[in-house]
């Protein structure tokens, strides 16, 4: 598994699991114990925000490199500005991907795309907006599930 990892992750799993070794070798209730305990999940919270970070960067490639082909089948002849597209666009694949939604033809996924775009033309154009607005209405839907 820590293969796959960047080596800032790997890093900080490798201090983590260091942590967890001394604070197993450490009394019950000591204080050390504690510290040690407190540190393991320090480092574990670093390797999820580098791991969180990664994941940024990756999304941001990705929408690069598809532009604005996500949102386009649902606008339906709706004009916007070039920068709401591209927003809109990647609120689309954010929200389809945290909803774990792959297929464009999916219901769920066309009124994920319908929200996002009632949204932009409310005046929201902000994609991290858009993203967090469309997925409070639809975090139900995923829990359910």
């Amino acid at each position: 598994m820590l293969n796959n990892l960047s080596e800032k992750i790997r890093d900080c799993l490798l201090h983590a699991e260091d942590c967890a070794r001394k604070a197993a070798a450490q009394p019950e209730e000591s204080m050390l114990r504690q510290d040690f305990l407190a540190m393991e999940q320090r480092w574990l919270s670093l390797a999820r925000s580098f791991q969180l970070g990664e994941r940024l960067d990756d999304f941001n490639q990705e929408t690069k490199r598809k532009g604005s082909a996500p949102i386009t089948p649902f606008l339906r002849g709706q004009a916007f500005d070039p920068e709401t597209v591209e927003a809109m666009a990647k609120a689309l694949v954010t929200t389809c991907e945290a909803l774990g939604l792959s297929n464009r033809d999916d219901e769920i996924t066309k009124l994920v795309a319908e929200t996002i775009i009632e949204l932009a033309q409310r005046g929201i154009k902000n994609p991290m907006t858009l993203h967090t607005t469309t997925i409070k209405q639809f975090q139900p839907i995923r829990n359910s599930s």
